[in-house]
């Protein structure tokens, strides 16, 4: 598989986890506590959930992007059902590539319609592939690790 997409998506200075959890059986927990022990800047989306591992979450990325400023690189990682994965790939799609770095569709994330809202106008990185299995791959293509 092509590390380009790793690539470009850990070129993003700021990460966001959409469907981070306090739970830690879920892997949206998983996946927010890799990009922790990465020290990478990273922020879950919850909107129940004020923290998760000590650090602030955002009841949205809308909310989040407005905190972090319009010049700061987003990489987005997607752990919830297809149906508001669609609903945040279609809300990137407008944010747009310049700002947004990656779309990163989770296992389980994503269906067609979900690829659909994005494919031409993201970069997203789907079809069974992992942050927790090719996480390091990319960090180690930009040098991050």
């Amino acid at each position: 598989m092509s590390v380009e997409p790793l690539r470009k998506f850990f070129s993003a200075s700021q990460f966001a986890v959409v469907g981070a959890s306090t739970d830690t059986a879920k892997f949206g927990n998983k996946i927010l506590k890799w990009y922790v022990d990465h020290s990478l800047p990273v922020t879950g989306i919850n909107p129940s959930e004020p923290t998760v591992y000590g650090i602030k979450s955002a009841a949205s990325l809308d909310a989040l992007l407005s905190q972090i400023g319009s010049d700061a690189p987003l990489s987005v990682s997607i752990v919830t059902p297809p149906p508001v994965s669609r609903e945040a790939v279609k809300f990137l799609s407008q944010v747009g590539e310049n700002r947004i770095k990656g779309v990163w569709l989770q296992p389980g994330s994503f269906d067609q319609s979900t690829l659909d809202a994005g494919s031409d106008k993201l970069n997203l990185i789907a079809g069974g592939r992992c942050v927790l299995v090719e996480g390091e791959s990319g960090l180690q293509a930009v040098g991050k690790l």
